[in-house]
């Protein structure tokens, strides 16, 4: 016969243990879907193209400079096929969907660290710490009055660096911070303010992908009335800073007349890359790929029609893909000399730029196989790629 102890303890335990069960069975992480995979020749441009999502929500890779590929097969996605934003794994080889987080308020921006097998990620004001190939995720911190707009990881894993605004309070639609840059120790967790009070709103961070000191940062302009913070356009768009604060500033001298947007690094972290157009002056309507190095003191632009476009240069620093040429085509150029030696359109994506999700952001494969977009041109946003077949230099 059981005493009265016992028998409360033999129920504890049972309770508890269909509580433990009850939670491994009610997560999602781990859960496979089949290859929803097809692919077909383009008849405009000769391209192979696989559509590897459909029919399951919405779906659509990393941001344009944060890196979805974990190796030369496996990609991270975003999905809300479970009812909630949360990344998946989608190997190239077999098109099977795996997810790898069950949240339910994921912040669509992440930062991935492929070398390291880690992504970062923000659930609501908590950050964690994904490892991409146990799918476990580490609790790190919880904000309280700094909230991340924009965030980046250092090459080494040092650092989290974030901007935030000081005075959310003020107006949500109107204020103008300040917004400073901090970094967080991912060691013991120190959060400690590393540029200047600005009066502008600080996002598109980017730690340099080889020199854990440096990040690229922008001054975030908006079109529309009602954006928070100040509307038009901005007369200097990229700007840096060094992870302890001593040094930094705009990256160059931004032309009167011209904008400069989607900045991003080389693959060497040697030089910056951006889409520019002239918004006012004798020049208005002209468009251009453009680069700079960090000072701004060797600038170049080479001429373009790809208005705000996207884009990524493959290792080796010759091919570069853009996703607004001419319309709502996705093309491959060919850069030599830091002359366009050859322009390829890849496909007509037909996205209907309507939320982050549908744009293409396009990124080259490590390997150079493959070129990975999004587009809602079935209806809702999918991840596709084009087979180009290119090779590193």
């Amino acid at each position: 016969m059981i005493n009265g102890g016992k028998l409360y303890y033999s129920i504890y335990i049972i309770i508890f243990t269909f509580h433990l069960s009850l939670e491994v069975q009610t997560s999602d992480v781990g859960r496979e879907w089949k290859r929803e995979a097809h692919s077909w020749i383009d008849e405009e441009t000769g391209y192979e193209i696989t559509q590897w999502t459909q029919g399951n929500g919405r779906n659509w890779h990393l941001y344009v400079y944060i890196n979805s590929f974990i190796d030369e097969e496996n990609i991270i996605i975003f999905s809300d096929r479970n009812g909630f934003d949360n990344l998946y794994r989608l190997n190239l080889a077999t098109g099977r969907l795996t997810q790898m987080t069950d949240k339910e308020n994921i912040r669509y921006r992440v930062w991935h660290l492929p070398g390291m097998n880690a992504l970062w990620y923000m659930d609501g004001n908590t950050l964690y710490v994904l490892n991409t190939e146990s799918f476990s995720s580490q609790k790190l911190y919880t904000f309280d009055e700094l909230v991340p707009l924009s965030f980046t990881v250092t090459a080494d894993a040092e650092w989290f660096v974030f901007s935030a605004n000081k005075n959310p309070g003020f107006d949500e639609n109107h204020s103008t911070g300040p917004y400073a840059i901090f970094k967080i120790s991912l060691t013991d967790f120190n959060v400690e303010q590393i540029s200047p009070d600005y009066g502008f709103i600080i996002s598109h961070l980017q730690g340099n992908p080889v020199d854990p000191c440096i990040i690229m940062y922008c001054w975030q302009h908006r079109y529309r009335e009602g954006s928070s913070g100040i509307v038009g356009n901005t007369p200097q768009r990229i700007w840096w800073v060094n992870i302890d604060g001593t040094d930094g500033g705009p990256v160059g001298a931004q032309e009167f007349g011209i904008h400069r947007t989607h900045e991003f690094w080389y693959p060497d972290g040697s030089r910056i890359g951006y889409a520019a157009r002239y918004v006012y002056g004798p020049n208005y309507g002209k468009q251009y790929i453009g680069s700079s190095n960090l000072d701004g003191s060797d600038n170049f632009m080479i001429s373009a029609p790809v208005r705000f476009a996207h884009s990524q240069i493959l290792a080796g620093n010759r091919y570069w893909v853009a996703d607004y040429y001419d319309g709502f085509n996705l093309v491959l150029f060919e850069i030599e000399n830091r002359e366009k030696i050859n322009t390829c359109i890849l496909f007509e994506h037909g996205s209907s730029w309507e939320g982050q999700p549908s744009h293409p952001h396009p990124q080259f494969s490590p390997d150079g196989k493959y070129i990975l977009f999004s587009t809602d041109k079935s209806g809702t946003p999918n991840v596709y790629t084009v087979t180009v077949n290119l090779k590193p230099e």
